[in-house]
């Protein structure tokens, strides 16, 4: 029994840990991308988009693929998201068609968006932010003009 006592924190310590890698995905996508601007991480933040992705948390996804530089995989999960009530991710639609240069149908988003959660300013005061850094031909001012 001794042995086996023994033994076993090695069979733990060497148990591989996915978990542990989406939660530094994660972690590193949060704070290379979205906080420093670093697009050389991206990919961190497209793994853990994935991930979500494939759990059903949709809305969360978008958000992730959009930090992972995958807007068509952004907007495709936030279409899932708001199928599942989650209005919020009308922003996310809303930013992917506005960066593809579809100004009215940004709107359309941006107004679905405002309908579903009220307060806007809570959303888009770090997202517009962190977005500005990642795409070049995303407009702040643009994207606030359509939101009214």
């Amino acid at each position: 029994m001794r042995i086996f006592l023994l033994i076993l924190p090695l069979f733990l310590l060497a148990a591989p840990c996915s978990k542990c890698d989406l939660n530094r995905a994660e972690m590193k996508c949060n704070y290379y991308v979205a906080k420093k601007g670093e697009k050389a991480y991206a990919k961190e933040c497209l793994d853990y988009a994935e991930y979500l992705d494939s759990t059903k948390v949709y809305g969360k996804a978008a958000w992730y693929y959009l930090l992972g530089l995958a807007p068509k995989k952004a907007f495709a999960a936030a279409q899932k998201a708001v199928q599942m009530n989650e209005g919020y991710a009308y922003e996310y639609m809303g930013d992917v068609a506005l960066m593809r240069g579809e100004e009215q149908k940004a709107r359309e988003y941006y107004k679905k968006f405002k309908r579903s959660v009220g307060n806007t300013e809570f959303f888009t005061s770090r997202s517009f932010e962190v977005l500005q850094k990642l795409y070049p031909n995303f407009d702040v001012k643009k994207a606030r003009e359509l939101m009214k």
